[in-house]
């Protein structure tokens, strides 16, 4: 017969082992959550030219249609602000700034009209439809690059600057030329990348095109800036007819 305490013994065994069970089950179970939410999310990284008319699908699912949605949720988190586009029961635009779905025959998408460098940011897409749900994590960078001449210690020299919030670009002339050198300045909530070049007297050409170009995941893009090189010539001539005079 077993007595008091040997049975004692045995229960708790068993409540050991029955909650070392479960436990792991738990475990397996939310472990498999999590990796089902990681598939389900999605993220890219995209690059535009400033002043283009943009347009962010979510996701590769360009079939789904109007009527198959149930909700899609932009949330949009800019450096100075936050807001969303949707269709959802109950969801205003928050953003008001030209921001809009947009409903064609390549399915719903976002549209960004004329984007800038204030337009940088995170753009997480949420979408529910008739056949199944997805989401969308795009990481959104903007060219910007703009070209001068101007002087420095009575030297020409040429200037290229690409303002940015999130990724530096690398900035280069075509063509190719010398003594260049590049910086950078804070300016507010930007950044300003400035490359210049001092220009030779004998200079023999009429344009320089600064190249800025950005790089990412699914590939690089390139915005140029031409710059018209005035006044080489007159300087060169004024040079010949007297020498003595510096431009």
């Amino acid at each position: 017969m077993v007595n008091n305490k040997t049975l004692m013994v045995v229960v708790l065994l068993n409540i050991f082992v029955t909650g070392s069970q479960t436990k792991g089950e738990q475990d397996t179970g939310s472990h498999h959550k999590d990796s089902a939410l990681d598939k389900l999310t999605v993220s890219q990284e995209q690059i535009f030219i400033s002043g283009s008319d943009v347009t962010l699908r979510c996701g590769n699912l360009t079939s789904v249609k109007w009527n198959e949605l149930i909700y899609i949720i932009w949330n949009i988190s800019l450096q100075d602000k936050k807001c969303r586009v949707g269709v959802s029961p109950k969801l205003d635009d928050t953003c008001n700034d030209g921001k809009k779905l947009e409903n064609t025959a390549d399915g719903v998408s976002l549209f960004i009209p004329k984007i800038s460098v204030e337009d940088e940011g995170l753009y997480f897409c949420d979408l529910s439809y008739k056949d199944g749900s997805y989401a969308l994590n795009v990481s959104v960078s903007v060219t910007n690059v703009s070209t001068k001449q101007d002087s420095e210690n009575n030297q020409r020299i040429a200037v290229c600057n690409s303002k940015y919030k999130m990724k530096a670009p690398t900035l280069h002339w075509e063509p190719a030329v010398n003594f260049s050198s590049s910086s950078v300045k804070k300016l507010g909530r930007f950044f300003m990348l400035e490359n210049k070049v001092y220009l030779p007297e004998d200079l023999n050409i009429s344009e320089l095109t600064c190249v800025a170009t950005y790089t990412s995941k699914s590939g690089s893009v390139q915005h140029k800036s031409t710059l018209l090189l005035t006044g080489i010539t007159f300087c060169l001539r004024m040079e010949e007819e007297t020498p003595t005079k510096r431009c």
